[in-house]
């Protein structure tokens, strides 16, 4: 898959550009971002520290960069409540975009699902009261999930699953309870028709595109380090895939994106100073 040229204002709405693997070459990895198209990046946080780094992504790169914080359901202190607090008063600060990532994992053992239930819990009460998007993980474990948003129908719950890779009815069921559908690289690989025709007929206003960078590059940069720049990929596959014109399927992604995060409108793109 081949670009003929940038798209404008793409959005990657969930990376890990604050984590380690792009230590080395984070300035450069923003500047081909913006190369790219890309107008905008959600940097997610997993637990208190990757948030605040995030807040600093943020700060290094304004009106680029947008945090958010929270408590990874497979990380150590999603099973130890005292652990919230501290990422419930950064995002009482104003600072960030979102709340999470949070959600459900039966996947990795490592915790409960009890005890990542009323973290996600935790997560989906700051968000209703601080008027902020959820940033929702969930592998293996729709039934479960979808359970606990049950319980926040009607009050006014707003954010996006990310990475989703279930079927059509389980698409429904989300954008039913208001949410929208995360798709990143794993919507370009060949095996997952399934997942394409999956989500195919939902409404470009409710689908977002992210890359999950570092990790699941989409076709052609399999093998790769992932990163935001490949998310124009993952747009030239999906328009491709619904037989629309790429400019404007990327543009609806993008207007919901910004519309699901309440980020500023696009704008003149200044790379960080490293960059090439």
């Amino acid at each position: 898959m081949t670009l003929a040229a940038p798209l404008p204002d793409l959005v990657d709405t969930h990376c890990h550009l604050a984590f380690e693997a792009f230590a080395a070459d984070r300035p450069q990895v923003v500047a081909r971002a913006m190369a790219a198209g890309v107008g905008a990046c959600v940097v997610v946080g997993v637990d208190q520290a990757s948030s605040e780094a995030g807040l600093r992504l943020a700060r290094e790169a304004p009106g680029w960069a947008h945090a958010t914080a929270g408590i990874h359901p497979t990380e150590p202190d999603v099973a130890d409540p005292a652990r919230f607090p501290a990422v419930r008063e950064l995002l009482a600060s104003g600072a960030f975009v979102a709340v999470g990532e949070t959600g459900l994992d039966a996947f990795h053992r490592g915790t409960a699902l009890s005890d990542q239930a009323a973290s996600f819990q935790r997560h989906l009460q700051a968000a209703v009261e601080l008027d902020l998007p959820a940033v929702i993980h969930c592998r293996d474990a729709f039934g479960p999930l979808l359970a606990e948003l049950e319980r926040w129908r009607g009050s006014g719950l707003r954010g996006v699953l990310h990475c989703f890779t279930g079927n059509a009815q389980e698409a429904e069921r989300l954008v039913g309870l208001g949410l929208h559908l995360g798709l990143g690289g794993a919507t370009t690989y060949k095996a997952n028709a399934a997942l394409r025709a999956a989500v195919r007929d939902v409404p470009a206003a409710r689908l977002v595109l992210e890359t999950d960078a570092p990790w699941l590059p989409p076709v052609p940069q399999r093998g790769r380090r992932n990163e935001p720049a490949f998310v124009a990929h993952v747009a030239a596959c999906l328009a491709a895939d619904r037989g629309v014109e790429l400019p404007a399927f990327a543009a609806a992604t993008s207007a919901a994106a910004r519309a699901l995060f309440r980020l500023p409108a696009g704008g003149a793109l200044t790379p960080p100073r490293g960059g090439p």
